[in-house]
């Protein structure tokens, strides 16, 4: 009975399952594409498709390193999206000159501003009001500081 529990299917979405999971505790988004790997044998095993355990074997791992290798960088920026230089307090190059839009008005020159959909606190010099276009400087921590000049 125990080793009905445990059939070549079994074992390999089992894995698959436990690989994807490890991924949230180590996190170097590689895990997860030999899950994926370990998942599709797994299903493919399932329904009768790949019997051999040799065959498991090698599509468990062409799958793995052809997922890994085609989409990793692709996930990589998804999920971590791009750094700024933390230990100086500046924001990657990419954000220093978009245009942002004030949400609302600024008071005591600080305010909420939407750049790319999201929306972030800023800080201003300048009375902005809400509906205005800015340009983003820097950054303070999280805090953006606008301008109404373009850098």
């Amino acid at each position: 009975m125990f080793a009905e529990l445990f059939t070549d299917s079994a074992l390999w979405l089992l894995l698959g399952f436990l690989l994807i999971i490890s991924e949230l505790f180590v996190t170097g988004l590689v895990a997860v594409f030999f899950g994926i790997g370990a998942v599709v044998v797994g299903l493919l095993a399932l329904f009768g498709l790949v019997t051999s355990l040799t065959t498991q074997l090698w599509l468990f791992g062409i799958i793995s390193l052809l997922s890994l290798f085609a989409a990793r960088r692709r996930f990589q920026r998804w999920l971590r999206g791009s750094v700024g230089d933390a230990a100086s307090g500046q924001m990657s190059s990419g954000e220093r000159g978009n245009r942002v839009t004030v949400l609302a008005d600024f008071v005591d020159g600080a305010g909420p501003v939407q750049l790319r959909g999201t929306k972030w606190d800023a800080e201003s010099t300048e009375p902005l009001k809400a509906g205005d276009s800015a340009w983003v400087q820097g950054n303070r921590g999280i805090v953006l500081i606008v301008s109404t000049t373009r850098p």
